[in-house]
């Protein structure tokens, strides 16, 4: 007669992963929800704390929830040659990306942030936010930090 070890069923289990998101690292999500406004280029835009300088456009992309937080990431687009730092910050339940471009990228940005297959990346100090139709960009060509450029990165990378 065989008898069980006390518990034997679960003696295999692993600690449960939590998923939350790696905001240091960039988060990939893809685009729920679009909104646009094509501006004069003479005022100052302001969405809830992003502030564009002479503004002549506005996207705000709603994406995906990313562990507890809403994400967000919101493109201004300015005549000045003086553009702004990108930026990534939480706010209570929102992940807010910000990107300002210059104008001429309005109509590229507004037709790219309507497209099925578009996705956005948050995260980190900012500087690698952006926006693609194929998510593959975003999580393996747009990603090489060693300074190395396109084609020597990739090859290094197949060694």
């Amino acid at each position: 007669m065989n008898t069980p070890l006390p518990n034997q069923w679960g003696s295999n289990l692993q600690k449960a992963q939590t998923h939350q998101p790696d905001w240091d690292h960039y988060v990939v999500t893809k685009v729920k929800h679009v909104r646009a406004a094509l501006l004069s280029g003479i005022d100052t835009f302001n969405a809830e704390g992003f502030t564009v300088p002479m503004a002549s456009g506005f996207i705000e992309l709603t994406g995906m929830r990313a562990g507890a937080f809403r994400t967000f990431l919101k493109i201004g687009f300015a005549e000045s040659n003086r553009m702004l730092l990108p930026t990534f910050q939480l706010v209570e339940n929102g992940a807010i990306g910000t990107l300002i471009l210059p104008s001429h990228c309005f109509g590229s940005a507004l037709q790219l942030s309507n497209s099925p297959m578009a996705h956005f990346r948050i995260g980190g100090d900012g500087r690698r936010n952006t926006l693609a139709t194929d998510i593959a960009l975003l999580n393996f060509a747009l990603t090489q930090t060693d300074g190395k450029k396109g084609n020597e990165a990739g090859l290094e990378s197949a060694r």
